[in-house]
């Protein structure tokens, strides 16, 4: 067998496995140039919108020690060179106030397999936000949904249900790319159902809310309980662990659950008399707490 030479012909993203890591490890010298900084525009449809700029002073700092390592995707507008992989890295060299950056040129056939390349490389940043991940899974799978729910697909999916053939392709070979799960695309899209309030909040690395706070919150389905919890959560910063534990109780809850404490409390002043000095001073704690929550609860429920 040859070797590869060059770009493919067919060059469909969607059902090659590592297609961008595959093609800038190539190394193919012809391939790699060096591209002024000054005739490199970034592309204004790029999915990822947000640049952390303590981690592009951290890659800053790479990129002065080692270089650029993995040049950055281009295509050719008008005059210009569009970026399609690698806006981080051109971010970076403009920070060192370097000349050139390390490009590969490629043509693609269209508008949509530029974006499949830059979902896929997305998807595969470790720093990639919650909400950018979510949005960025579903643009890559809308074209292929035919019209449908992308979330509803996916479920169908994974249950092993009949969806559009260019559906299940997609989604397969995208698990792969970034080596996770139907399910968890499906948690991860589920955050798109949130108010966008609430997602800027999950974005926000001041907020104490993440998304697997908000992944435990979405099993409620009332959005106003959400809401409530959500400003628990930031009031009180409550760990993914306590919410999912407040959500599964909320869940279960009846108030007549509350009839099996009275009744717990009935047979232990029934048993009073049987009971030692040590476990009489651990009642009295325990009673003390108990009275501390029913204080609570009726100030909650009010008049």
């Amino acid at each position: 067998m040859e070797p590869k030479k060059g770009l493919p012909k067919d060059f469909n993203l969607r059902f090659d496995k590592g297609y961008v890591e595959e093609l800038v490890n190539e190394k193919i010298q012809a391939k790699v140039i060096e591209l002024n900084v000054r005739d490199i525009v970034t592309d204004p449809n790029q999915p990822r919108k947000t640049f952390n700029e303590e981690s592009l002073k951290e890659l800053a700092e790479s990129i002065e020690r080692h270089g650029v390592l993995e040049p950055i995707l281009v295509r050719k507008v008008g005059t210009k060179y569009m970026i399609v992989a690698g806006e981080r890295r051109y971010r970076a060299t403009l920070l060192l106030k370097k000349d050139t950056i390390p490009a590969i040129v490629i043509d693609p056939k269209s508008d949509s397999i530029v974006r499949e390349i830059q979902i896929v490389e997305n998807l595969q940043r470790e720093d990639i936000s919650p909400i950018e991940r979510a949005k960025a899974i579903y643009e890559y799978l809308k074209p292929y949904a035919k019209d449908k729910n992308v979330k509803t697909l996916l479920i169908n999916y994974r249950m092993g249900r009949n969806v559009p053939e260019d559906f299940a392709l997609t989604v397969s070979a995208l698990c792969k790319a970034i080596g996770k799960t139907p399910i968890t695309l499906i948690r991860w899209i589920s955050l798109l159902d949130l108010p966008e309030d609430i997602q800027k909040k999950i974005d926000d690395p001041n907020s104490p809310l993440t998304s697997r706070h908000v992944e435990s919150l979405l099993k409620v389905k009332d959005l106003d309980v959400i809401k409530k919890v959500v400003k628990i959560i930031e009031e009180n910063e409550l760990s993914s662990h306590d919410v999912a534990n407040v959500v599964n109780t909320f869940k279960h809850f009846k108030p007549a659950t509350l009839k099996g404490a009275i009744k717990n409390v009935e047979n232990t002043i029934n048993l009073i008399d049987f009971i030692d000095d040590k476990n009489r001073k651990n009642l009295k704690e325990e009673l003390k707490t108990l009275k501390d929550l029913v204080n609570e609860l009726e100030d909650k429920l009010g008049d």
